[in-house]
């Protein structure tokens, strides 16, 4: 059974799988938290936050 390209693009579709580092605006990742009361993030500055989570993508080790 061949489905029509029209009825796949209107079906829902799941990520399975995202860094949140990479999938979502520093920005978003900031309002998440104080929408949650969580207080660790490093800065609660867009743009520090973006340098801070790509310093963290070059460190080449996923326990760090």
């Amino acid at each position: 059974m061949k489905l029509a390209d029209t009825i796949i693009r209107s079906l829902p579709k799941v990520l399975l799988h995202d860094h949140l580092d990479g999938g979502l605006r520093p920005q978003t990742a900031i309002e998440f938290a104080r929408d949650q009361h969580y207080k660790a993030l490093p800065t609660t500055d867009a743009g520090e936050l973006a340098e801070w989570f790509h310093r963290g993508a070059q460190r080449g080790s996923l326990p760090l």
